[in-house]
């Protein structure tokens, strides 16, 4: 691998680490594992499933993650962070080092309507030596990326822009990285540029809307030496200078070595091929641009199905609309709104060559020598994983998406991988507990019956159609369950239920006599307002009365035995009987119990 580097998933009490050159360092994105509520959400928005589930709890996978964002910005609790790397630039500034801000070129769409002369004027107020747009690193990627497809006269060539995509084939497409035009990004040009013109002491520190720089930060060191978001860049502005919006544009304050021209078209999506094709005649080459992590694993996915003999360039963004809606922009306007302002903005720069203030060489090999490499599992481990979840049958096999994965399959094989658990099967879960809710509703001795806002019956045991009998009784012989009745037209004591929902108490408990019975109802509520429960004990049958005696017995016992021992010096040995006449009583119930029961 041509960035020397040993990278590696090590375990952590606290943080997902990755190991770089021999030292732990918290992955670009990683999990407070306390604050995670084990949802999924994660999960079932990553494109790559680089989650694992642990103990109920979603870590990402570092050697899998290909740093697009989406499960920061999609956890429900802010469990999914960003690693913070400003204490570095922090530490440096105040050091006095010679740092460069790099602007990313959609900081265009980030601060609309600002001069650039005022942001130029704040950071180096701040400290920064300097500002320099990284535009101009894109101009010189895409000068050098033409030059390279017109060496060419057939096959295919992906840009090497976007992290997150160079990321993805090397990890998840291994046979497609040599399609990867061979040149460094942008933001490792820009870095190379400043080094070269200003000396090796400078010190680069990119801004941009994009967390997987700070992955291709660790990949690649040597060039860029900060990858820092505009989330980063806001915050540093308000901390450290609130007012720096209003102050003066000043001349002196123009970015180094000068002002990008169009290659400030490149954050949004066919940026990049506007700029190779302004500036050659490749009439003969194929250019498309397509945007959003769906589209790109859906070219990469047929890619192989290309077979005309031309040339054919991809310029592939992970975020829908490029670079302009990276996950770490602050500006929240719509993807037309900062594409608007990013061609407004350029349309107005002078027209003038690619910048060339600096002859630098930047070819690159992008391939990396460590894709994913998933256990290989047979056609039998996946049908006994499917098992473990109640999946018999292909009919079983809901795919419902609820455990986070596209199919039961994929579920089955994450397993196998030890990416997913068992109990994250939600339909199985909710099998399981509907079958232990009908063993604990045959097994209790007593009626049962639980009823939504609506009275409408949502289930009920048998025994509680047998305390109300006639018709309530035939009526779940013949059907077997009560579900769906009205309660209104079922039990005399529905009132009783309709008070508990409309007030929202936790329990009442009533006697009921009517048409016969005598009852003692209890209500629970299980929802406020929504679900509750009633427990129905027919007080006229004989061994609910045996049971009341010994509850009754055993209460009697246990309050003379409090007094006895109050005034156990005055009863003397009479304390002892008095507690095995009462024993005596019921040793003697739970004989006639026994011989009823046999």
């Amino acid at each position: 691998m041509n960035n020397q580097m040993d990278i590696e998933k090590v375990n952590s009490e606290k943080f997902e680490k990755v190991l770089c050159h021999g030292q732990q360092m918290i992955s670009p994105v990683y999990t407070e594992k306390n604050n995670c509520q084990d949802c999924y959400k994660c999960l079932r928005q990553c494109p790559v499933k680089a989650i694992k589930i642990e103990s109920g709890s979603a870590s990402v996978i570092a050697s899998e993650c290909i740093y697009c964002g989406h499960c920061v910005q999609v956890c429900p609790v802010g469990a999914k962070k960003v690693r913070d790397d400003f204490s570095k630039l922090s530490e440096a500034l105040d050091q006095g080092m010679k740092v460069i801000a790099c602007l990313a070129p959609s900081y265009i769409s980030e601060f609309p309507g600002l001069d650039p002369q005022v942001l130029a004027g704040a950071l180096k107020k701040l400290g920064f030596w300097g500002v320099s747009e990284t535009a101009l690193g894109a101009e010189i990627v895409a000068e050098q990326t033409s030059a390279y497809i017109k060496e060419k006269s057939e096959g295919i060539f992906i840009s090497s822009c976007c992290p997150s995509v160079v990321r993805l084939i090397n990890k998840h497409y291994p046979q497609l990285a040599d399609y990867i035009v061979p040149v460094l990004s942008p933001m490792q040009t820009h870095s190379k540029v400043l080094k070269g013109l200003y000396g090796p002491d400078v010190q680069t520190a990119f801004f941009g809307p994009c967390i997987a720089k700070k992955g291709e930060c660790d990949d690649y060191p040597g060039l860029t030496d900060y990858a820092l978001t505009f989330s980063d860049l806001h915050d540093f502005l308000d901390m450290n200078y609130p007012s720096w919006e209003l102050q003066e544009s000043e001349q002196d304050n123009i970015f180094i070595p000068t002002q990008a021209g169009k290659g400030s078209y490149f954050p949004v999506d066919g940026g990049m091929i506007a700029n190779m094709k302004r500036q050659t005649s490749m009439t003969d080459a194929s250019f498309m641009s397509f945007s959003g992590i769906t589209s790109v694993k859906e070219v990469l996915n047929n890619l192989a199905e290309w077979k005309t003999g031309e040339p054919l360039f991809l310029e592939l963004l992970i975020c829908e609309g490029g670079c302009v809606k990276g996950p770490c922009s602050i500006n929240s306007s719509s993807v037309a709104i900062k594409r608007q302002r990013v061609l407004k903005e350029v349309n107005l720069r002078k027209e003038t060559l690619l910048y060339t203030g600096a002859q630098v060489d930047i070819t690159f090999d992008q391939k990396d020598d460590n894709p994913v490499n998933l256990k290989q599992v047979t056609e039998a481990e996946i049908a006994n994983a499917l098992k473990s979840t109640g999946k018999f049958t292909e009919a079983d096999e809901l795919n419902c998406g609820g455990c986070g994965y596209d199919s039961c399959r994929d579920f089955a094989i994450a397993m196998l991988n030890g990416k997913a658990e068992r109990l994250m099967c939600v339909s199985n879960n909710r099998r399981v507990a509907q079958d232990k809710a009908s063993v604990l509703l045959k097994k209790i001795p007593y009626g049962v019956v639980m009823v939504d806002e609506t009275l409408t019956i949502i289930d009920s045991n048998r025994l509680f159609a047998e305390i109300l009998g006639g018709e309530v009784l035939e009526l779940y012989n013949s059907l077997g369950k009560l579900e769906g009745s009205d309660l209104k037209k079922v039990a005399f004591f529905h009132k009783l239920f309709s008070s508990v929902l409309y007030s929202g108490e936790e329990m009442i408990e009533r006697r009921i006599r009517e048409n016969g019975l005598l009852l003692n109802v209890s209500v629970i509520t299980l929802q406020p307002h929504k679900i509750v429960c009633g427990i129905i004990r027919n007080l006229q049958d004989p061994e609910v009365r045996k049971d009341h005696v010994l509850n009754t017995t055993r209460q009697v016992i246990h309050q003379n035995m409090e007094i006895v021992q109050k005034i156990a010096f005055l009863l003397g040995e009479n304390a002892a009987y008095t507690e095995s006449m009462l024993n005596s009583i019921v040793e003697s119930v739970d004989q006639d119990h026994h011989s009823i029961q046999e």
